[in-house]
């Protein structure tokens, strides 16, 4: 269920590293970073959730990747997590939803702190449950100091469970729920916070 989103900011994060040679010393702070969806059932009643553990870096080659634990993914109804990890994400064979993307790092290092920019058309490759999916977004990014930088989407990013197959787990939870409906397009967002080691 979720997708375009997170591929987005590794790009962005990248953009404002100095060399691309340096661009192995980005990580992704996970205290700092929010990947959060929301979900709509019976027609008008809207949840927030969010996944808590996320990885990421920048390689010296440019390539921006982010892994989501999806076993990591908070509701607020331990039940409904569990039924979330089974029916939906299969975290059994597919603990990992990865997103990843190619950053040209060199048109942005002139971003001072205080300063941010809009990245617009940014193409990420999302893979959850053995399917892929590209996406094309805008994204903002803000340089927070000389060492971190702050990833976020531009607009909502709207994401559906059918680009991964997923639909199917959507109905098994909505049978499971007694419930008359749950949408399979969801509201998207992410605060992705990178920082440099060294």
């Amino acid at each position: 269920m979720l997708k375009n989103t997170v591929n987005f900011l590794f790009a962005l994060a990248l953009v404002f590293l100095p060399l691309k040679a340096m661009a192995n010393d980005w990580q992704l702070d996970n205290d700092s970073s929010r990947l959060s969806f929301g979900s709509i059932k019976k027609t008008s009643v809207g949840e927030s959730h969010y996944f808590s553990n996320l990885k990421g870096s920048v390689n010296a080659a440019g390539k921006a990747q982010i892994q989501v634990e999806l076993s990591s993914v908070q509701t607020g109804i331990d039940i409904r997590d569990e039924r979330l990890k089974e029916h939906v994400f299969k975290i059994a064979s597919w603990p990992q939803a990865t997103l990843t993307m190619d950053v040209d790092i060199t048109s942005l290092t002139a971003l001072k702190p205080g300063e941010m920019m809009v990245l617009e058309d940014v193409d990420t490759n999302v893979s959850i449950a053995g399917a892929n999916s590209e996406i094309t977004s805008s994204i903002v990014v803000t340089r927070l100091s000389s060492t971190r930088i702050m990833v976020q989407p531009d607009f909502i990013v709207m994401l559906d469970a059918e680009d991964f197959n997923l639909e199917a787990g959507v109905e098994v939870l909505r049978d499971l729920a007694d419930l008359s409906s749950v949408a399979t397009v969801v509201p998207v967002s992410y605060r992705f916070v990178f920082e440099r080691l060294n």
